[in-house]
């Protein structure tokens, strides 16, 4: 069973972290919640917890906006295929985001590290099912 350590919110959107750091501190997850406000900030705190968990068993869950500043959500997802390997806990990643695209959602979730994709803004609900479940 893994135990959740860290959520880690990468959007470049203050309102939108603020709404989801709010929403998971009512759930009682027991958990850190990390902001990164651009994918190469979010790599850069994977690395970071890389040097504190030594835990296979230890979960990250990695919410991922796509339009950011820096270095996209496509580009975070290049480079988090290349550092995952070497990571000492597990990860699961959700793309969140308000993209009207279809072809963003599509090209999302054709990515074998996506798990979902999900619109903004994430809810009570939705956070619960993902973090409890």
């Amino acid at each position: 069973m893994l135990k959740l350590d860290t959520i880690l919110l990468i959007d470049d959107d203050f309102a939108t972290n603020y709404l989801h750091k709010k929403i998971i501190s009512k759930l009682d997850t027991n958990c850190s919640v990390e902001v990164a406000t651009n994918g190469k900030d979010g790599i850069d705190k994977l690395l970071a917890l890389n040097e504190t968990i030594n835990n296979k068993d230890t979960l990250v869950l990695i919410f991922l906006d796509l339009n950011m500043p820096v270095m996209d959500g496509w580009g975070f997802l290049e480079t988090f295929e290349e550092i995952k390997p070497t990571l000492n806990f597990d990860t699961k990643l959700f793309i969140v985001s308000s993209s009207i695209n279809s072809d963003d959602e599509s090209r999302a979730r054709s990515n074998h590290q996506v798990l979902d994709y999900l619109p903004k803004h994430l809810n009570a609900a939705t956070l619960s099912k993902i973090i409890f479940n």
